[in-house]
């Protein structure tokens, strides 16, 4: 073997070890960031993909010797904001009553230990329901680094700065694009991709769907034609593509973080209010409470195809959750799994109301609409209860929350932090 030959293997080989060194650098430093993202706190609406799901561990927990015990309640004003919390801060929308005609919205930050009130700033003057469901904000804050995102009843996306509440900007989507109040108040939740804000805005001209520069509110882009609704969009990757879904009225579409449109797709029905939800790697479910009840489409080089319709799944307002092959969630006014491949009920239980879930781990975390806390299996063999308490009391049409092994519930008056031990 010559000289040059053994040199050219050493260069080789020294280059091979080069990449493999590099691969492992950046993949680990993914696998980091990655895991960081996922443990940094419940930050948006249904937490940290939008799907309703906790990935902490309730393995340890004997749910057979063991209640949630109560951390601290306390009385907040109406709305209906989902609780976020992350760096041991508590953020939602809270509202002051003055008068038959007056009153506010306010983002507000609580401590998770104690519940204590830090900071409150106000958005928008209070929307009221004139159905007398509930009045104030709707929409769930959205947290990053260094910023909120917040959408009151009336319309007003503002950004505050997340440590004091400081304003930084405001849209206000009636004056300036043109919307119309949905029926029961603006309701969408902030969603931020890429730097910027993507919200539902239901303006004319094309602005059904905007994106905002997060730190100065610019206008990004605008698209498509459509009124505002009480859906919120969805982040998913799909086919190696991320991609912003939106259900506005009988039109699913789906945008490009660009805001170019990749494809659209003719529902069934509309008005829908649940949130999509994603079924890895490449079908959408989406329901609504009328008939049909649900369906479900697989997305193949972007194009919605769909795979399957039914009327065993009817989301009033509360979203279901994928788990394992199997959809979870309030069918009308029951807790209900079905199988996402057939759609055929596997057990449903009553007694809840008109309530929601989550999922943490393998459980469900389930809230009645009159504030009973449940765990629960979840699995498709039956409903099987871990444990319950009666956590709150009165009207509870928000999701819970749950993050460093707590579980954050409200209703129109009150909100809670409960701790699940051993």
């Amino acid at each position: 073997m010559t000289a040059q030959t053994i040199l050219m293997k050493f260069t080789m080989k020294t280059k091979i070890n080069y990449w493999l060194l590099l691969f492992t650098i950046v993949f680990q430093s993914f696998i980091g960031l990655a895991q960081e993202n996922k443990s940094n706190g419940w930050t948006q609406f249904r937490g940290a993909e939008r799907a309703g799901v906790s990935t902490e561990s309730l393995s340890h927990i004997d749910f057979s010797k063991s209640q949630p015990e109560l951390v601290w309640k306390k009385t907040i004003g109406s709305g209906f904001s989902e609780i976020t919390v992350t760096e041991g801060i508590v953020y939602t929308m809270i509202s002051e009553i003055v008068d038959s005609i007056t009153g506010y919205e306010y983002l507000a930050a609580f401590s998770e230990e104690t519940g204590e009130e830090i900071w409150r700033t106000k958005v928008d003057s209070i929307y009221f329901d004139e159905d007398g469901w509930g009045d104030g904000a709707r929409a769930t804050p959205c947290i990053d680094e260094k910023y909120i995102f917040t959408l009151s009843g009336h319309g007003k996306l503002t950004a505050n700065l997340k440590k004091d509440g400081s304003f930084v900007w405001q849209h206000d989507f009636k004056k300036e694009f043109g919307s119309t109040t949905p029926r029961w108040g603006f309701a969408s939740s902030p969603l931020i991709v890429n730097g910027n804000v993507i919200m539902e805005v239901g303006g004319t001209e094309e602005r059904a769907f905007m994106a905002f520069n997060k730190v100065n509110g610019d206008i990004v882009w605008s698209s498509s034609v459509g009124p505002s609704s009480h859906d919120s969009p969805l982040l998913a990757n799909i086919e190696g593509q991320e991609q912003i879904v939106f259900a506005n009225g009988r039109t699913l579409y789906s945008l490009l973080p660009e805001g170019d449109t990749l494809w659209t797709y003719s529902m069934p029905f509309g008005g829908a209010t649940a949130i999509p939800v994603f079924i890895p790697p490449n079908k959408l479910f989406l329901s609504a409470v009328r008939n049909p009840g649900f369906f479900i489409v697989k997305v193949e080089n972007n194009k919605a195809t769909e795979l399957l319709k039914g009327v065993s799944m009817k989301n009033d307002f509360s979203s279901c959750i994928y788990h394992d092959g199997y959809i979870y969630g309030f069918h009308v006014a029951a807790v209900r799994c079905i199988s996402a491949e057939t759609g055929e009920v596997k057990w449903t239980k009553r007694g809840y109301g008109k309530g929601s879930l989550i999922l943490v781990d393998d459980k469900l975390i389930i809230l009645s609409d009159k504030g009973k806390l449940v765990v629960a299996d979840a699995s498709p063999d039956a409903y099987k209860e871990n444990c319950s308490i009666q956590a709150i009391d009165g009207k509870s049409w928000t999701a819970p929350s749950f993050y460093n092994g707590k579980v954050y519930v409200r209703n129109l008056t009150e909100m809670a932090s409960y701790k699940l031990i051993d």
